[in-house]
């Protein structure tokens, strides 16, 4: 009796120990969510303002946190700053968010909730599941601009996804094509692999290689690595290094960051391997985590450093914003941070476009969605090339800043040529090539 008495004694202290560690999960938990909540300013219209809204589909937490963070800070701040300037001809804007945690079934959820919120544009970055929840944005007559390349599925008509950059087999053969020509001076063909998350976008770069002969390159393979869950690519990247002169890597976030340390680990580089990341998979974020390891890299990026902003009178706005909003520095306003802004000047001109057609009273979807895909040369004041969107052309950026990791900060050190967009002008993209 005394021995039961002892275990249900232990049992107890034990349920005692859970409990409490629950209830500081629970507090931290909702800590987190406090802390959140208030460093994502929402705009709260008065009874007589006009407001106009654009949804957003992101993911604070989750695998691709890293990026999708300083990306939909950029998203709030220019609407802040637009906010600020008197709105869009005096009307309001104002953003319903929703977090999908990099969780494909969230994908359809967060597409549904903006839209039950009345947001008459969408900004995404769901990633996995995405093109599961096309049909809901089909249904409400939406257009959605997604941080990301263009796959076959976003291909709709009329066309309703606008992408941050091309698809994914012209980012791979553009950076390719660059790498052929300015860095390789062998008599060979160069000998090329890829690694990339078990994605979509992954997936896409593959269509590219069927033309690398085109361009005097050997494709030796490829591999792939978890989007979630990836602890260790050792096997994968030995394998590619045992073959190729060149990897190239698809990979963002949490993946991109053990791809990084692994190719360090392993001393990839020192046996004569190089490295080049997808656009923006390198960026301030990640090189702020990964450091020296990747010293050496090549990275692509879709504008200008932080640091030319004198050159760019709109650059300058934007990094001066970042330190007053957010106290950030000059170098941690380039990458996603600057993307933000670049999408949401996108969405905000489609509809003063739509506003200037129509008028606020008769504004729709439909309206915004005709004008998102009207918008022709936009300045932007330097953060990105002027912005054309059309059926052939459903993207915000075209050119291709290619910079080298050295001593952990990035050197510029060329633009990529622009190659047209293999999905959508397939022809077009062949002959190019051939230049």
């Amino acid at each position: 009796m005394a021995e039961d008495e002892k275990r249900r004694e232990v049992t107890m202290e034990v349920r005692g120990m859970w409990k409490k560690i629950a209830m500081g999960l629970v507090a931290a938990g909702l800590s987190m969510v406090l802390l959140l909540a208030g460093a994502i300013p929402v705009c709260e219209a008065g009874p007589d303002e006009r407001v106009v809204k654009i949804g957003l589909c992101t993911c604070w937490t989750g695998a691709l946190a890293s990026h999708a963070v300083p990306w939909g800070n950029g998203l709030l701040d220019y609407l802040r700053y637009v906010n600020e300037q008197g709105g869009i001809n005096g009307i309001k804007v104002e953003m319903p968010w929703y977090d999908t945690r990099t969780v494909a079934p969230q994908a359809v959820p967060a597409f549904r909730r903006p839209i039950e919120e009345g947001a008459i544009i969408l900004q995404d970055v769901t990633e996995c599941g995405f093109e599961a929840a096309i049909p809901v944005a089909r249904r409400a007559d939406l257009a959605v601009i997604t941080l990301t390349a263009l796959t076959p599925g976003m291909i709709t008509k009329p066309q309703r996804i606008v992408t941050t950059f091309s698809d994914w087999p012209t980012a791979f053969m553009t950076v390719v094509k660059w790498i052929k020509g300015n860095l390789w001076t062998e008599a060979r063909n160069m000998r090329v692999g890829t690694i990339f998350y078990d994605t979509l976008a992954g997936y896409g770069t593959l269509e590219a290689t069927k033309y690398f002969e085109k361009i005097g390159v050997e494709f030796v393979g490829y591999e792939v690595v978890p989007f979630i869950g990836c602890i260790d690519t050792s096997t994968e990247l030995l394998r590619l290094a045992s073959k190729a002169d060149w990897i190239y890597v698809t990979a963002y976030g949490a993946s991109m960051t053990t791809i990084g340390k692994d190719a360090a680990r392993l001393g990839l580089q020192e046996k004569g391997i190089c490295f080049a990341a997808s656009p923006l998979s390198l960026d301030e974020a990640s090189l702020r985590i990964l450091g020296h390891a990747v010293d050496g890299w090549y990275a692509n990026a879709l504008h200008p450093m932080p640091w030319e902003s004198e050159k760019f009178p709109g650059l300058k706005v934007l990094t001066e914003k970042a330190k007053e909003y957010r106290g950030m520095e000059l170098e941690d306003t380039g990458g996603f941070y600057t993307t933000g802004w670049v999408h949401q000047a996108a969405a905000v001109e489609a509809i003063r476009l739509a506003i200037e057609k129509v008028g606020y009273e008769n504004l729709t979807r439909r309206a915004v969605r005709e004008a998102l895909f009207s918008i022709r040369n936009f300045e932007t004041g330097g953060w990105a090339p002027p912005i054309t969107i059309s059926e052939d052309t459903p993207w915000l950026m075209y050119t291709v800043q290619v910079r080298q990791v050295r001593e952990a900060k990035f050197c510029p050190i060329g633009w990529a040529d622009p190659l047209p967009g293999f999905y959508k002008t397939p022809e077009e993209f062949e002959r190019a090539l051939e230049k």
